[in-house]
């Protein structure tokens, strides 16, 4: 078997075994067969699983990279032989981030594609185990997985492939990972992977796919994770200065609609965001979009030869602005906290008679005060 091959069926195996050698070092962590008839799973139980899976993962990331060291090892196939050297880290690493960023959104709707069909999921690393936890998760995980393609891709041209065949073997070999979730799900995770590695050879830098990756992973994580549980589960904090204008009781995020009325948790009035804010962020939004776009024409044009920034420039900037918006809960409203005010907004888009019986109804809120 040619070295290469052995390498590029490194990941797909690493993935399917590091389970079961995990569960047979550590027999005790083996969760117990849930009990249909048992009550709720309490939120101990919730934390342990999460903290559990997070393990699991760790573990295989190790595993992956310990393969991948002990392959360079024996075979030692250096990235200077494959011209994939290069001085320019620093903008490798920011294109890379930024294209990330953008790819994250992206495949936010592919996976929203697969969803709406009921056949297609992403397991999120590390979700819902403590910070310290997920930010290790984070980093191990894209420093393992794209050594080992960086490392199977310069091991594939070395050995007179060509670039794209290269790129689409590893491709195929790190979506066979994710065949356990569907087909789907493993095809999404090959396009993934044809963007990586495609992010290496143009920038002949591992800086480039491991940035990119981090981004990924972090609007999935942070951004996409904390949305996609239930209510009960999710973490929930404080926002400074946010109260409700009724009583006075400090209002956790997830307790607030951004886009319609909803209820005091206390008091049960009824909450909205306030006129000045809503008109903020309409404004902040427009602008950002704007700005996005420009900037990314920008980029793109120095970048990439001929028209083809100009061709990117929209599906690249509507994804860096789809992670955004899932990032915006997280990041903006911490930044600035939300300001509510008691009953309807006055604007309503497109909606005349719910603006009128909201005046009607503040002009007696104002009466009976």
């Amino acid at each position: 078997m040619s070295p290469s091959v052995l390498l590029l069926v490194l990941y797909p195996v690493v993935g399917m075994a590091a389970p079961v050698v995990f569960y047979s070092l550590w027999p005790k962590m083996l969760p117990p067969v849930p009990n249909l008839a048992a009550d709720a799973v309490t939120e101990t139980e919730k934390a342990a699983t999460a903290r559990l899976g997070a393990l699991i993962s760790l573990f295989m990331y190790g595993c992956l990279m310990c393969a991948t060291l002990l392959w360079q090892l024996f075979f030692s196939v250096g990235l200077d032989k494959a011209s994939f050297s290069t001085n320019t880290w620093l903008s490798s690493a920011l294109i890379g981030g930024y294209l990330g960023v953008s790819w994250a959104g992206v495949s936010i709707w592919f996976l929203a594609l697969g969803a709406a069909t009921g056949r297609m999921r992403r397991e999120i690393p590390g979700l819902m185990a403590p910070l310290k936890v997920q930010i290790a998760v984070w980093l191990v995980g894209a420093l393992a997985e794209e050594t080992w393609r960086v490392t199977a891709i310069a091991a594939l041209v070395t050995s007179r492939n060509s670039p794209l065949f290269s790129v689409v073997a590893v491709s195929v070999a790190f979506g066979s990972g994710c065949l356990s979730l569907g087909l789907q799900r493993a095809a999404v995770a090959s396009l993934e992977g044809v963007f990586f590695g495609f992010l290496f050879l143009w920038q002949g830098s591992f800086l480039a796919p491991f940035t990119a990756h981090l981004a990924v992973q972090a609007v999935y994580l942070w951004g996409v994770g904390q949305l996609s549980q239930d209510r009960q589960s999710r973490k929930t904090w404080q926002i400074p200065g946010t109260k409700c204008p009724v009583c006075q009781t400090h209002l956790k995020l997830l307790q607030i609609k951004l886009s319609e009325v909803f209820e005091c948790p206390s008091c049960r009035e009824p909450l909205s965001l306030s006129d000045s804010y809503q008109n903020v962020m309409r404004f902040a939004t427009a602008f950002g979009f704007c700005s996005l776009i420009l900037c990314t024409l920008i980029l793109l044009t120095d970048w990439l030869p001929g028209n083809l920034g100009a061709w990117l420039t929209y599906p690249v900037s509507y994804g860096v602005a789809t992670s955004g918006l899932f990032l915006y809960r997280r990041a903006f409203t911490r930044l600035f906290p939300p300001r509510l005010q008691r009953g309807t907004p006055y604007f309503i888009t497109l909606n005349l008679g719910g603006r009128h019986k909201s005046k009607a109804s503040n002009g007696e809120d104002h009466d009976s005060n």
